[in-house]
């Protein structure tokens, strides 16, 4: 069985001069147009009691006007900002068509938004026009209705969103303020950083330490992917470390390669159904001796810099972090010089610095081997980032910690 048509509705609209003629098209109207409510409404009921324009939710909207142009002119507009009404509300849409039936005169001063019939014309004209209109009102009726309805669900996701993105915000505020803050120079070893999220939070972590009176631990690890998962693995990861452990009463210090190891069997434990890794660097510098341990996971290789020479990668060999429980990470071991720095960064880099599909990462660290200050160093980085084709369309959360041995002669005018 068919639904029933549903009624459409045409308001007749008049002032008190016109009132007459428009209450007999009311009753016209009503008899010879099926399906139509047809209502009778005064001028004056489309303003409230402040002045402002009352909508009128019709499909058809009909205004007898009188003679005088003024006062037609006047009822016109209070007619279509009823309607434009319906237009700014942002739950629904002005879908009434407007009919003006007035003396020739309006014809010569047409409104945007307004159809003008002669009133000598209408008795002949006035329902098959209104009869053409209500041939597409039912369709019209439903999409404003399907509108309106989007139109609510709209602000409801607008307020959603805006709620994720406070939270995304403070979420941000926390990870920083969990990073470490900046160690004093020891023994002429400096470690400067550079970080830059992708988003609000970042999958990249790190971690500074100073472990005694001659030895500091570096750890920077890159969880997969991207935003709110990657930072709570990141964070997992990084407090996950160990960097020391008692062993029959006495505190121990841990190689970088016992760290990852057991970083490794933390996340293992906390796996579920899907397979969360990261990749990982760590390290242990004695800065009095500048004899540096390094261990890597799956994670890119340090960068060192030296003046004179080009950039150097130290390898380490060792697996992701979450993937296997009997992974080994070996440990590298490199005697730093005066004027080393030496780079540890995340996998960002390799396609922030990237031309035709090859990674030009080291050609950019090598182009800043001259540059000795670290702070000098992170700035023409950056710089370097920010004036890179693509770099306006960041990749990848971009970290990088530059530990520095300052020059000979500053270490003994320190002395």
């Amino acid at each position: 069985m068919a639904s029933p048509r549903p009624t459409v509705r045409i308001a007749v609209i008049s002032p008190e001069a016109t009132r007459v003629e428009a209450a007999a098209w009311r009753e016209r109207l009503a008899a010879e147009i099926a399906g139509a409510s047809v209502a009778h409404l005064p001028i004056e009921g489309l303003r409230d009691t402040s002045g402002s324009p009352v909508h009128i939710d019709v499909e058809i909207a009909i205004l007898f006007a009188p003679d005088s142009q003024g006062e037609a002119d006047a009822e016109v507009d209070a007619l279509l900002r009823s309607v434009e009404r319906g237009a700014n509300d942002p739950n629904s849409i002005s879908s009434a068509r407007v009919i003006v039936v007035g003396n020739s005169a309006l014809l010569h001063a047409p409104h945007s938004g307004a159809d003008f019939l002669a009133r000598s014309n209408a008795t002949a004209e006035l329902v098959p026009f209104v009869r053409g209109t209500l041939a597409c009102a039912t369709g019209l009726r439903a999409a404003r209705r399907e509108l309106a309805l989007l139109g609510r669900v709209v602000e409801s996701m607008r307020g959603e969103l805006e709620e994720r993105n406070d939270e995304l915000q403070l979420a941000a505020l926390v990870q920083r303020d969990f990073l470490p803050l900046a160690l004093e120079p020891l023994h002429g070893v400096r470690v400067t950083t550079l970080y830059r999220p992708l988003s609000q939070v970042s999958g990249d972590v790190y971690h500074i330490e100073q472990l005694d009176d001659d030895r500091i631990a570096i750890f920077l690890a890159d969880a997969v992917g991207h935003g709110i998962p990657a930072a709570l693995l990141g964070m997992a990861v990084c407090r996950s470390l160990e960097t020391t452990d008692r062993i029959d009463g006495q505190l121990t210090l841990l190689g970088p390669g016992e760290t990852l190891s057991r970083a490794n069997a933390r996340l293992l434990e906390h796996q579920r159904a899907t397979t969360r890794f990261a990749t990982a660097v760590a390290a242990v510098l004695n800065c009095r001796t500048r004899i540096m341990r390094i261990a890597v996971a799956g994670h890119p290789p340090a960068i060192l810099l030296r003046p004179g020479e080009a950039p150097r990668a130290i390898e380490a060999e060792g697996g992701l972090l979450g993937v296997f429980p009997d992974e080994i990470y070996s440990e590298t071991e490199i005697e730093l010089r005066p004027n080393d720095r030496l780079l540890f960064y995340s996998d960002g880099f390799e396609q922030a610095f990237c031309e035709n599909g090859i990674a030009q990462h080291l050609e950019e660290f090598g182009a800043l081997a001259g540059v000795l200050d670290p702070e000098q160093l992170i700035e023409r980085l950056a710089a370097r980032l920010d004036n890179h084709l693509g770099s306006l369309h960041q990749a990848d959360d971009l970290t990088l910690l530059c530990v520095s041995i300052e020059s000979a002669a500053a270490m003994r005018a320190a002395a």
